[in-house]
């Protein structure tokens, strides 16, 4: 394993260490802008606490730049062993966004947040939590604070060159928070780049994806309205549902339904309400494949919903064995082609 150089550590990093073992810190959670060295610091933090004997969890929150599981993926890894580099960890476990940002997608966010953490907690002596690099801003403010507010955090270091994370600790006990300097030699990364490793990072993972198949009726779904309500049938439609309460009705037609269709259509159902999926819309959207528990058992990427004979087709890297485990199918946000190539997005609430 190679060995980071000492010179590059500066040596306020080991009093974040002293100040964990002397107070039995448990969670600590690491905040800067993009491009401040959060993951290096993490991953130096994790490497000092286990050379003192200690389990250590990191938690990547940054699913536009993950290091640990897949991009669109927030990831755990639990650590026995140092690590150079947190890519090159294999997950513990994932939580699938859907998307490379959280900004359309708060709420799961928050949830994977805290699910993972408390996994975490359940498997580790300390938990480091990497946070993405949005902390200015009604959304940047409002999802720290969310994460400071949800695990009160034992401990909360702020990676600065100067203030501009202090708006996020302002009620938060000072005895709780560290401030370290960023480092001058940390360097930006473009977005073209980060979509190229993105871009990577997503074609490894779906290296030796395979087609699948998975019945409606041998799974849920998540994150959609999709095979949510209670089927119906109308002829001129590929797929239909009456929905819970005022949602109304969900239709899946060939083309886009015009202004004035859904107009009859309304009238004619007598709801106040229709829903219309264009088949062939689901092209290349990008899926968790859960079990029972929502625990992620693998990504996908759709290829059809066949509407005629009630299944899924998926490419996937599912291990084989697996494939029977699978009971939830949740959607995001995401577009991809089947080797990985990022190909759009749909907005969450589509399907």
């Amino acid at each position: 394993m190679q060995k980071l150089p000492e010179r590059t550590i500066p040596p306020e990093w080991d009093k974040v260490t002293e100040k964990i073992e002397k107070e039995k810190i448990r969670t600590v959670l690491v905040l800067g802008e993009v491009d401040t060295g959060k993951t290096f610091f993490s991953t130096y933090l994790a490497n000092r606490l286990i050379s003192l004997n200690k389990k250590v969890s990191v938690i990547d929150l940054d699913a536009g730049q993950s290091d640990i599981g897949p991009p669109g993926t927030l990831g755990l890894a639990v650590l026995d062993k140092p690590q150079v580099f947190l890519s090159e960890v294999e997950p513990t476990a994932i939580y699938f966004l859907g998307s490379h940002s959280p900004g359309l997608h708060f709420l799961p966010s928050l949830v994977g947040f805290y699910k993972l953490v408390k996994k975490g907690l359940s498997l580790s002596d300390v938990v480091i939590v990497d946070t993405p690099g949005w902390v200015q801003g009604d959304g940047g403010r409002a999802l720290r604070r969310s994460e400071i507010e949800l695990i009160e955090p034992d401990l909360v270091i702020l990676m600065q060159r100067k203030n501009e994370l202090e708006h996020l600790v302002k009620n938060y006990p000072s005895r709780k928070i560290l401030r370290l300097v960023v480092s001058k030699k940390a360097s930006p990364t473009s977005p073209e780049e980060r979509k190229k490793l993105r871009e990577l990072l997503s074609k490894k993972y779906f290296r030796d994806a395979k087609e699948i198949e998975i019945e409606f009726d041998k799974i849920a779904t998540d994150r959609c309205y999709l095979l949510t309500g209670e089927k119906i049938e109308i002829p001129e439609f590929l797929w239909a549902e009456k929905l819970s309460g005022w949602e109304g009705i969900l239709v899946v037609s060939e083309k886009e339904l015009k202004d004035n269709e859904i107009l009859e259509l309304k009238k004619k159902l007598a709801v106040n309400r229709i829903k219309n999926i264009v088949s062939g819309e689901e092209i290349g959207i990008e899926v968790a494949l859960c079990d029972e528990n929502s625990e992620v058992i693998s990504l996908a990427v759709i290829k059809k919903i066949d509407y005629k004979n009630k299944k899924f087709i998926l490419h996937s890297p599912i291990k084989k064995e697996d494939i029977s485990r699978v009971r939830i199918i949740q959607f995001g946000s995401l577009r991809l082609t089947l080797t990985g190539e990022e190909a759009g997005f749909v907005e969450p609430g589509y399907f």
